[in-house]
């Protein structure tokens, strides 16, 4: 919820908001939960996962992504540029006639930022970015303002979450407790972690 507060959607200005964190924290996590959440309110959409690892497993890797975008805004899969400066071209020319919500997941790169959300006047007014990443520095070079840390979950709020995937519900069973604490303090709030105990 503070997240989508902060967001302020229906506002008349392209919103940009980092949302930071260590690896397996929730970041992700967040962004689908508040992507799904605010999606409807948008003429377009796109959720694009894994940025880091898609741009670094080849060198047409920031294009490809490029595409996906505005196949997925546009709602159009015959959409392609053979590279990211043509892809950079298409991207401004069609982005800036729809409000639209982007996720840029698992950013470590300006040069991702650049390729995949340029210049905020890409983009029509209401129009939201939400980008996540492990590095706020990441953030603060593309001009980011609004950033959000994913906190740790509390050992109540662990012991929960532990609950459900082990034991589909709430609390330990009967006879576990203390094996379910020692589950939760290993894993030290990290939500990921304590999903795949």
């Amino acid at each position: 919820q503070d997240v989508v507060s902060s967001l302020g959607t229906g506002c008349n200005d392209v919103r940009i908001i980092g949302i930071k964190g260590i690896g397996g924290g929730g970041k992700t996590t967040l962004a689908r939960a508040v992507f799904d959440q605010i999606s409807f309110q948008f003429e377009g959409k796109s959720f694009v996962e894994n940025v880091r690892e898609v741009s670094n497993a080849s060198s047409s890797g920031l294009n490809f992504l490029q595409n996906q975008i505005v196949s997925d805004v546009l709602n159009d899969k015959d959409i392609s540029e053979n590279n990211v400066f043509d892809g950079k071209a298409m991207m401004k020319r069609m982005m800036s006639s729809r409000k639209i919500l982007v996720v840029l997941d698992d950013v470590d790169n300006i040069d991702q930022l650049e390729a995949l959300a340029g210049e905020p006047n890409w983009f029509k007014p209401g129009s939201v970015i939400i980008i996540t990443t492990r590095d706020e520095q990441v953030l603060v070079a593309y001009g980011v303002k609004l950033i959000r840390n994913v906190d740790m979950l509390s050992v109540e709020e662990a012991t929960c979450l532990f609950s459900r995937y082990a034991f589909g519900k709430e609390i330990p069973i009967p006879g576990y407790e203390e094996l379910s604490g020692k589950v939760v303090s290993y894993a030290d709030g990290l939500p990921l972690t304590i999903r795949v105990c």
